[in-house]
């Protein structure tokens, strides 16, 4: 009787455990979480990119610098930076001087050259060979008024697209920017072989992430102020049209493509409209072409932040997430 009593003891814990955990099996899938750590007295690694060869992760901080992920033993070095007048005696470490020493935000490499194309609300769009060093400006007069955050490249013709988010976010109030129901945001498009800047749309509710699909045929923008996300056709009957993509439950901020064609957004205050607390719900969903959500992840115990994340992207069987306020990117298994 007492072994009876064991084995239906443990088969009942075996139940239990089945009813109680699978549910939260969606949520773990990437039990796995790493931090890569950004140097010393560093914050704010907006977004991410890699290069040709696999290299990085590389990403922009606070302090004006492009660093590079050199594995663990080495850590973060500098790469490259987008200010002309930035110096490391003047800018190391220091998060309040950006509009000496930058703030590189939107990173992509064009595959053909190796060249590395950044998005920098102070200094614009530029560009840096593969050693890195100091950023070529390519595009100007924006700055000051306006942000340039996001970008993506067509790799098959050289042609870039970027966001010019308006007026609104200068300020640092982000419950402010999305109260103001701002419209001054833009989309563009640069030719890297002409140097040739075009106006695609105008009238964006804060524009903060843009992503190429996979055949090329619309570009979305991700529009934080509107809270959704806007589709931009570039070929076929629609050309030069918009539609609404997707309405986001919260407030999306960049977009990045999978390489089977899905698209990541990262989405801050799914609980509260506006307001900015600690305690919102953090999460990243994956969207497929229709503009369907396949998958949602929850990131809040890892950036239980009033600024939440701003970008997921997915590389190589891992999602690299990264936020404005915190000295690491965090790294979490597919």
């Amino acid at each position: 009787m007492e072994k009876v009593s064991f084995r239906k003891t443990i088969l009942l814990v075996q139940i239990w455990i089945m009813l109680n955990v699978s549910p939260n099996v969606a949520y773990c899938q990437f039990p796995a979480f790493s931090k890569l750590k950004l140097p010393l007295r560093t914050v704010g690694p907006e977004s991410v990119a890699f290069d040709r060869k696999g290299g990085g992760p590389y990403t922009g901080v606070a302090d004006g610098r492009v660093v590079k992920y050199q594995g663990p033993k080495v850590g973060f070095t500098d790469f490259a930076i987008t200010s002309p007048n930035r110096t490391k005696e003047r800018c190391d470490g220091d998060l309040n001087s950006q509009q000496i020493c930058g703030y590189p935000l939107g990173l992509e490499f064009y595959n053909k050259t190796g060249d590395l194309y950044i998005a920098d609300p102070y200094f614009g769009l530029s560009v840096v060979g593969p050693s890195g060093g100091i950023a070529t400006q390519l595009v100007t007069g924006f700055e000051g008024t306006s942000d340039f955050g996001a970008l993506d490249i067509d790799q098959k013709i050289g042609v870039i697209y970027f966001v010019n988010a308006g007026a609104i976010f200068r300020t640092e109030y982000r419950t402010k920017i999305v109260e103001s129901g701002d419209t001054s945001g833009r989309l563009f498009k640069y030719d890297i072989r002409t140097n040739q800047v075009t106006l695609l749309l105008s009238g964006l509710s804060g524009p903060v992430g843009v992503a190429l699909s996979k055949d090329g045929s619309y570009v979305l923008i991700s529009e934080y102020i509107a809270q959704r996300i806007r589709r931009f056709w570039l070929k076929g009957e629609k050309a030069n049209s918009s539609d609404v993509f997707i309405n986001v439950k919260g407030i999306p901020d960049n977009i990045r493509r999978t390489v089977l064609g899905d698209f990541w957004v990262a989405i801050a205050n799914t609980k509260q409209n506006t307001t900015f607390s600690i305690g919102q719900r953090i999460i990243g969903q994956r969207i497929n072409r229709f503009g369907k959500v396949m998958e949602t992840r929850n990131f809040t115990d890892q950036f239980n932040t009033p600024n939440g994340i701003t970008e997921v992207q997915e590389y190589n069987g891992k999602l690299h997430v990264g936020s404005l306020d915190q000295n690491f990117i965090g790294v979490y298994r597919v």
